[in-house]
């Protein structure tokens, strides 16, 4: 037995004799439960739409440290294609012809190839097989920890779409399996992992809005409270706004009685608003980002109680402030003036606003 053949077989016994990672700290943690964390980081970010080039996928090639035993490739690809099937609805294609090898003799010499060595040869067996994109895997185990880096590729034209590494020294789940009681399921691990975002807007406004008998420009003071989920794409939340007839903060005595805006009488509109946020992959402060808003909700005047809709289009300035325009409409509602009609109030409602984000 050669002395390579010995630290092979060294290496394949401390593989299999190692149910336990052992950290720089004093504690030890099971190798496949810190294997369950790097893959349950991959797993989020598949949950998020975080991850790209999922289209009828592929797992082409699974390279191993030198450490690890050829067998485990198998079970490395079943834990990957168990994930994506679970958490996406991505077509996982088997593909042998993907990573056969061939043997050809030239005069005395045997030549192997493979067809991810020769792109048009790839490029025909993917599309025979229906591949629109290759996962590349690279896994390595040492005393230290584990790291699994995944790499998609176009199949087309050999483009990378996506690239990450998962290290479970950095490992959000491992972080999270630190600190909480393991007699909790994975299923109640995995909904904890949403953090909570909030932000507050401050907004002043100037809007067109309609009155009894005619059009009031109005100042607005508003305050929203949004929750943003879905990778920062999208919010959810309220505002609470005051409007004030803006001739009548100069000077009330000219006031129509039947104004329902007149400076400082109580009025109060309750919206509650989703937003689309338009920033792609990641927010970066550095660049104007935009978004829609779309809201439903009333608003409470002396005499008067009626809903209103509006759709409002943002622009994102910096990390602090925006500037937005809005449309809306007030469909039909009575307004009473001392216990008596007066009339009705309803049509469109428009302006701007600039602001502040919290």
């Amino acid at each position: 037995m050669s002395f390579t053949d010995l630290i092979r077989i060294l290496s394949v016994v401390a593989f299999l004799g190692l149910p336990q990672v052992c950290a720089e700290s004093k504690d030890e943690r099971n190798f496949y439960e810190v294997l369950e964390d790097v893959l349950s980081d991959f797993e989020f970010d598949l949950k998020n739409g975080n991850v790209t080039g999922l289209k009828d996928i592929s797992i082409r090639t699974i390279n191993l440290s030198e450490n690890i035993p050829p067998s485990f490739r198998s079970h490395i690809e079943l834990l990957l294609t168990e994930r994506i099937l679970k958490t996406t609805k991505t077509h996982v294609i088997s593909c042998p012809a993907c990573r056969s090898k061939t043997a050809s003799l030239n005069g005395d010499q045997v030549i192997v190839t493979s067809a991810d060595s020769h792109p048009e040869e790839l490029l025909r067996v993917a599309r025979l097989a229906g591949v629109h994109n290759f996962l590349d895997t690279s896994f390595s185990y040492q005393s230290s920890g584990i790291v699994l880096s995944l790499t998609s590729i176009n199949a087309e034209d050999n483009n990378v779409i996506w690239s990450k590494s998962y290290n479970s020294e950095t490992s959000k789940a491992s972080a999270f399996r630190r600190g909480v009681d393991f007699s909790q399921n994975d299923e109640a691990r995995h909904q904890t992992e949403y953090t909570t975002t909030l932000q507050s807007h401050v907004n002043i406004y100037y809007l067109s809005e309609p009155n009894i008998p005619i059009t009031t420009g109005c100042l607005g003071l508003g305050y929203r409270l949004m929750e943003r989920y879905n990778n920062r794409k999208k919010e959810v939340g309220f505002e609470l706004e005051y409007l004030a007839d803006a001739s009548t903060i100069v000077n009330k005595k000219g006031a129509n009685a039947t104004n329902l805006y007149v400076f400082p009488s109580l009025n109060l509109t309750l919206l509650f608003l989703h937003t689309w946020n338009f920033m792609g992959d990641e927010e970066n402060f550095n660049m104007i980002r935009s978004g829609l808003t779309l809201g439903v909700g009333g608003t409470y005047a002396s005499g008067f109680l009626g809903s209103v809709v509006r759709a409002t289009y943002e622009w994102r300035l910096g990390k602090h402030s925006n500037f937005s325009l809005n449309l809306g409409y007030r469909p039909t509602a009575p307004a009473f003036i001392q216990g008596t009609q007066t009339g009705t109030l309803s049509g469109p409602e428009y302006g701007f606003g600039i602001g502040g984000i919290f």
